[in-house]
């Protein structure tokens, strides 16, 4: 079934790759991101009066610019160009976390979102179950021992209560082990490809809530809020309709947002993914606590990601679906 993904606040999914700080600069005529085709500028003959520098420098340096002052050249090379926010402006040049791509143009991975989906039907089986005395004292267990023990015991009782949660979500049943088997509920196709001048944005983030009270920079390409792609979820195995299991998905990530303290519009269907998801979107914390499991291994969080805009600091990864 087709669908519609719109972002409700910035969202970043890394490719697993940084870009140094030589790799870019801050046009000082506009204030946009300027990330450099770095083949195309080491190739230049303009180039050739800095290269005895750039060798000595690259490995020190932290700033594109102060190893080539001459801006225009810079701008011959542009990969693309995208918007900073003021506090990403502000701050030192430094590493950014660059967002998935192909070809340098950004999308939304399918596994990122169906990995959301499942999480939510995950939790959603777990509290039915539960209402069944014949499988509430198991849930309590496997919840108090988690998958993290050393005992094999514990990691039965985990893996039998995934089995369970696995029988009670498909319409069929599946020989195997009970996690390769939630892959096969659904699939998620990736989104279109966006053109990064259009959807991209560079945001300053930082980690709030350690024990020191520090807060830690980061940089994060971003899709910015309000970007729409679309995506095809298909249900496989899983015995829920693709419109059921999106009303599954507002649920918990309803509750998800009201622990983290973020106010969104309660229009249908919420999902949360990739940075800043927290463990009560990637682990049964949420359900351990709905149910009073005091001993569940995986703690609430003490950091959270905020993304700083001025004074307003937003929140990280949430999304929109709407069925087409």
């Amino acid at each position: 079934m087709k669908a519609r993904v719109r972002t409700l606040s910035p969202v970043h999914i890394g490719s697993g790759e940084t870009i140094s700080p030589l790799e870019y600069f801050v046009d000082s005529g506009n204030g946009r991101f300027c990330l450099l085709n770095m083949n195309s500028l080491l190739n230049d003959v303009g180039f050739n009066r800095y290269r005895d520098v750039f060798i000595k420098e690259a490995g020190l340096t932290r700033n594109i610019r102060k190893i080539i002052p001459d801006e225009s050249l810079l701008r011959k090379h542009i990969l693309y160009s995208i918007p900073i926010t003021g506090e990403a402006r502000q701050s030192n040049y430094m590493e950014v976390k660059s967002f998935i791509n192909s070809g340098n143009r950004p999308y939304l991975p399918g596994s990122s979102i169906k990995g959301a989906i499942v999480s939510a039907l995950m939790y959603f089986a777990l509290k039915e179950l539960y209402k069944n005395s014949e499988t509430r004292s198991e849930i309590i267990n496997a919840l108090n021992s988690g998958s993290y023990g050393r005992e094999t015991d514990s990691k039965n009782n985990y893996e039998q209560l995934l089995n369970r949660v696995y029988d009670y979500l498909a319409d069929n049943q599946e020989n195997g082990p009970a996690q390769g088997k939630f892959t096969n509920l659904l699939d998620v196709s990736d989104s279109n490809y966006l053109s990064p001048e259009q959807s991209l944005q560079i945001e300053a983030c930082k980690v709030e809530g350690s024990r020191k009270k520090s807060e830690i920079p980061i940089r994060y390409e971003t899709i910015k809020e309000g970007i729409e792609v679309d995506i095809e979820i298909t249900r496989k195995r899983c015995k829920y309709s693709e419109k059921k299991i999106l009303e599954i998905c507002h649920d918990f990530y309803q509750k998800v947002a009201k622990k983290d303290a973020i106010n969104l519009p309660g229009e249908p269907y919420l999902i949360r993914v990739g940075q800043g998801a927290t463990a009560f979107s990637t682990s049964f914390l949420l359900l351990a606590e709905e149910l009073g499991i005091r001993n569940y291994p995986v703690k609430p969080p003490r950091t959270r990601k905020r993304l700083l805009d001025g004074a307003l600091k937003k929140s990280l990864g949430f999304i929109q679906v709407k069925l087409l």
